[in-house]
């Protein structure tokens, strides 16, 4: 078979993914949405992004929450046997735990203000200090207070204080390990497996449940649906789902006069084309002291957003697929908006600015509406492959005392993660159902989508003043631009709108 041989992509191209799979072992919550979003929720469809490798960034999830649930599995273990074997006086060191616990959750909190960190801090420290009275009460023949002899409570044997004092504190140690084990894995797995010069998009990461790789393989057939890259399905709440937070929005109504309506109809696409064109020429130098900065990279391109429900179909093999556009008129309302979209900014994994603009002429008005977001840089938040040490003795202790800093936490929530987790399955079961169902009858879902990788792990406004400084004023000369093609519409003696 002959033909061009296929380029390879180059290594910055790949950097947003890097930055994204990163984020899932940094963030085990970021994770967990992942797979809940893109896996689990099958009623909807994904947003797709022409940066970023979507399966490749959900395989890394799905080994990032594997590698969790083994760890919250190994601590809800170990919680059981020591309640089995301590008795009651585990509820003592499980106080405890949750008075350090609440300690460093107060002492985290600077943002929530200087009194109320001093109060959580306070109520904290009386927590802690209650507990380990009440180990003393369970653990020990002392008797803190006379507390003890108040309440008519029993001295432990000296083989009771044993296994009351030894099971917990192995109970802890254990639990210390499986966090420390993990912490190590996701730093190797950081450090190694997403460094510039081994990154290697789909590879084979942890063992995926069958529901998970038959999940993916649908995903995957998703993305490559010509149908949804060209119309994709949102929420009708968030139609412009992937381009970051909306910062700006304008609506202007021209009147043309009443040739307009009655001759020829006023020429939407060519006012468009020259507002692209004129943005496709860049955007200026926004810097003074570089004349031949033109402000970013500029694409122009056309965007077709649908926000009907999708209709689900069964095609060879039993399979339920879901289309982009149901093809009944009435389901299908006006179909998709087409936006004329404006992309500011080379780097997938820097900022990105973006406008949206829609033009709609008749009976004699013209509106023009101008849309703006700012999706921010990830490159500042999750370049961690790019600045973590290969592993060493340092790095071994660094995740050792990270391990410390985090028991507390991971001992209170393994057992709500280990239920989210294994529901998981579940979930999906009942999402398929429900597409099954809708694909006999010939209904449509509501399946727009709601959820973007992308836009989870971007910087959020404010966080980097040079960005937001830049994306104001790409947003400007952006809707000067429109402005200037809109002015010689306006009546004879006016010049603002």
């Amino acid at each position: 078979m002959s033909g061009a041989p296929v380029e390879p992509r180059r290594p910055a191209e790949q950097d947003a993914t890097r930055y994204v799979c990163a984020a899932a072992h940094v963030d085990a919550e970021f994770a967990r949405r992942v797979v809940r979003e893109l896996l689990v929720a099958e009623h909807r469809l994904p947003v797709p992004h022409p940066s970023l490798d979507l399966p490749t960034v959900v395989r890394h999830a799905i080994a990032s929450r594997a590698r969790r649930l083994y760890r919250d599995s190994v601590i809800v273990t170990v919680l059981v046997l020591a309640v089995a074997v301590s008795g009651w006086s585990a509820a003592a060191w499980y106080a405890s735990l949750a008075g350090l616990w609440l300690i460093l959750r107060a002492a985290r909190r600077p943002a929530a203000g200087t009194v109320a960190r001093n109060v959580g801090l306070l109520a904290a420290l009386v927590w802690g200090f209650a507990a380990l009275v009440l180990i003393s009460l369970a653990a020990t023949t002392a008797d803190p207070f006379g507390l003890r002899e108040a309440w008519h409570l029993s001295r432990p044997t000296d083989t009771g204080v044993a296994v009351r004092l030894g099971v917990p504190l192995a109970a802890a140690l254990v639990s210390w390990l499986a966090v420390a084990a993990e912490e190590i894995a996701a730093y190797i797995t950081v450090a190694e497996r997403l460094r510039r010069d081994r990154f290697t998009p789909g590879r084979w990461l942890s063992a995926e449940p069958a529901w998970a790789q038959h999940a993916l393989a649908v995903l995957g057939e998703r993305l490559a649906d010509g149908r949804l890259e060209h119309h994709p399905v949102a929420d009708p709440e968030n139609p412009f789902i992937g381009a970051g937070p909306q910062v700006l929005r304008r609506r202007w109504l021209i009147e043309l006069g009443p040739a307009a309506s009655r001759t020829a109809s006023f020429d939407v696409a060519d006012l468009l084309d020259r507002i692209g064109e004129r943005l496709a020429d860049g955007l200026g130098s926004l810097d003074p002291a570089d004349p031949s900065d033109k402000g970013g990279e500029v694409t122009v391109d056309d965007c077709a957003i649908s926000t009907v429900p999708a209709l689900a179909t069964r095609t060879a093999g039993n399979e339920v697929r879901m289309l982009p556009d149901a093809p009944d008129a009435v389901r299908r309302g006006a179909g998709p908006r087409v936006f004329r979209r404006v992309r500011i900014g080379g780097d997938p994994a820097g900022l990105t600015v973006t406008g949206f603009i829609h033009a709609t002429a008749g009976a004699g008005l013209l509106q023009v509406e101008l849309y703006g977001h700012v999706l921010g840089p990830i490159a500042q938040r999750y370049r961690v492959p790019d600045r973590t040490a290969p592993f060493g003795g340092a790095a071994a202790l660094t995740c050792a005392v990270r391990a410390v800093r985090k028991l507390p936490g991971a001992v209170f929530t393994a057992p709500r993660a280990v239920v989210r987790t294994a529901a998981d399955p579940i979930r999906r079961r009942r999402h398929r159902a429900l597409l099954g169902r809708a694909a006999a009858s010939g209904l449509t879902v509501t399946a727009g989508a709601t959820y973007d990788v992308r836009e989870a792990v971007a910087a959020k406004p404010g966080t980097d003043r040079f960005a937001d400084e830049d994306a104001n004023l790409y947003l400007a000369v952006i809707e000067r631009r429109v402005r200037e093609e809109l002015r010689p519409l306006l009546p004879a003696g006016t010049t603002e709108f």
